[in-house]
């Protein structure tokens, strides 16, 4: 059964004017959908029964199912499956001002990061009904606005850019998400930073760093031998020539590999004179095995003081949901592999 999110206002108007109704029950039917976040056409009051089980007979809302769902400290891990068999996750995140939801965008993640659990294995993309049918999932499930969305779950949004496209149109359209309240998070692809800055100039960009030496970087990060981080860097000043955005720099401290202070000095080196700031997150374990890289607290505070030192913004952000696995770099640890 296909998603009605996969359809455009004209077809769905297809679809009731043949069953035999007015069409000005697609704007009730998108409203009850977009605004009220109903899952269960059957819950659509205005909407006449027959309609409604018209509808459900043919088509789902949400393109996938809940397997599972897990509350920790202040974030709620949903693990879903597909129609055809796989498994991804999403998590709301809790502020105490706002709430945040981390979206997947890819089943699994082909650029496969050394110390990130998503990237053990890589199944396909991931649908625009499927990316906007994670914000109405939560949305309904904890029967509040969210305000922010931020594309850092499972997959590298800027290799999945079509779809992930359709959504932020249909995020900044229908939901009426300020684009200034959505980020793109990027393990570092130039085409997709720029793409992004020419076609969403108010969307903002996280890139994830993980280490400002070349070498370092290519064996955590794969895509580090295909491109450059001088490629980066460039894209990533004509993003901020293009938008006059500032760029979030995620930094992840990995004990012994990458939290030294030379490290830091080189990361102030590496972004001198740019509009960024940085957020610097203590490693978050994938298994037990990793657990030996957290970094020493002491170490964590010492590298983010040189940053606030030399009067750049820094932020040591320790990660919600870990004790879920819903934090960075945990997503994915129950998904099923490709065979």
């Amino acid at each position: 059964m296909h998603s009605i999110l996969g359809l455009n206002l004209k077809e769905i108007e297809g679809f009731v004017v043949r069953k035999g109704y007015e069409s000005y029950r697609t704007r009730q039917i998108l409203e009850w959908i977009y605004d009220k976040a109903i899952i269960d056409f059957n819950q659509m009051s205005s909407i006449p029964r027959e309609l409604r089980e018209e509808l459900s007979n043919n088509f789902s809302i949400i393109p996938f199912e809940l397997v599972t769902q897990l509350q920790g400290d202040e974030a709620t891990k949903f693990l879903f499956i597909t129609p055809d068999g796989l498994k991804f996750e999403s998590v709301i995140i809790i502020h105490p001002d706002r709430v945040t939801i981390c979206v997947s965008t890819q089943i699994g993640c082909p650029i496969g990061c050394k110390f990130c659990a998503t990237g053990e294995a890589f199944n396909r993309n991931l649908t625009y009904e499927e990316i906007i049918g994670q914000y109405i999932f939560a949305k309904n499930n904890i029967k509040r606005h969210i305000s922010g969305i931020v594309f850092m779950g499972m997959g590298e949004p800027f290799l999945n850019e079509e779809e992930v496209y359709k959504a932020l149109k249909v995020f900044i359209g229908d939901f009426e998400i300020s684009p200034r309240h959505i980020i793109v998070s990027t393990s570092g692809i130039p085409k997709g930073i720029i793409n992004l800055a020419n076609n969403f100039p108010r969307v903002k960009l996280a890139f994830s760093l993980w280490s400002v030496e070349p070498e370092v970087r290519k064996e955590l990060v794969p895509t580090g031998k295909i491109y450059p981080l001088e490629e980066i860097i460039k894209s990533i000043k004509e993003y901020i020539r293009i938008t006059q955005n500032r760029v979030s720099i995620e930094y992840t401290l990995v004990k012994g590999i990458n939290d030294s202070i030379t490290d830091a000095y080189k990361l102030l080196k590496l972004f001198e004179g740019l509009p960024v700031f940085f957020n610097i997150i203590p490693y978050n374990p994938k298994d037990q095995g990793t657990r030996g890289l957290i970094p020493e607290i002491e170490d964590s505070i010492r590298f983010i003081s040189i940053l606030k030192k030399s009067k750049r913004e820094a932020h040591l952000r320790l990660s919600k949901g870990v004790k879920i696995s819903a934090a960075c770099g945990q997503l994915g640890g129950t998904y099923e592999r490709v065979k």
